[in-house]
């Protein structure tokens, strides 16, 4: 059974306080002598208890006095040793680079998730889009066609897919969302527009979608 996290702040009942130092003195002294006897090192302990007069010292006042005064006598003492305010501001670094990272890695989510709504069409309107959401989004769209041309070129290299022989006069191919795709016109349609005649479509489009799919596009064509 896990224990209880312990709230680790100052104890405001007096008479609470004195019986958790007096426990957790008991097991701090247990716990130096155990890595002392277990490990063959030489350890020290000095509490000062509250409203005491003098410190309690393990194993002994002379011991203590000889441990402390060769750990003084180390050139590279101060190579490990951080004060109270070191320790806090080497905390304080390490939880904004926390910070920092789980800002970037939202970021991207969100960017990603931007950028599948506008290819299956959920968005398609730039109301509600800021700006540095478009250039996110214009970041990722770049990066990863990027990365996809890499990936192509890597495979066409290795003989994994052949090369695609495309004529110089072919138009090129166009990429469409769901939502566009149900705006292109029907076979019937089609047909009537290569007699001349016209047809009904809604033209009506657009929008974030269009924005990213002319990117694409863009790019392939590159």
């Amino acid at each position: 059974m896990a224990r209880k996290k312990v709230n680790l702040q100052w104890i405001v009942n007096n008479t609470t306080r004195h019986a958790v130092y007096k426990r957790r003195y008991k097991s701090l002294m247990k716990k130096t002598s155990d890595l002392a006897t277990l490990c063959g090192i030489k350890a020290c302990m000095v509490v000062y208890g509250e409203g005491e007069t003098q410190p309690v010292v393990w194993p002994s006042v002379l011991e203590a006095k000889r441990v402390l005064k060769k750990f003084k006598s180390m050139p590279d003492r101060f190579k490990k040793m951080q004060n109270q305010e070191d320790f806090l501001h080497s905390r304080i670094s390490m939880l904004q680079g926390q910070v920092c990272k789980s800002d970037h890695y939202n970021r991207e989510l969100e960017t990603a998730n931007l950028l599948h709504e506008s290819l299956y069409g959920c968005r398609t309107v730039l109301d509600t889009t800021t700006i540095e959401e478009l250039n996110n989004l214009r970041w990722m769209v770049h990066t990863r066609t990027m990365e996809a041309k890499e990936r192509l070129r890597q495979l066409v290299g290795d003989g994994s897919i052949p090369k695609l022989q495309t004529s110089p006069t072919s138009p090129p191919q166009a990429f469409y969302t769901y939502t566009e795709m149900q705006r292109l016109p029907s076979p019937e349609q089609h047909q009537d527009l290569q007699q001349g005649e016209p047809a009904n479509l809604d033209v009506n489009g657009g929008g974030l979608s269009a924005m990213v799919h002319s990117s694409f596009t863009g790019s392939h064509n590159g």
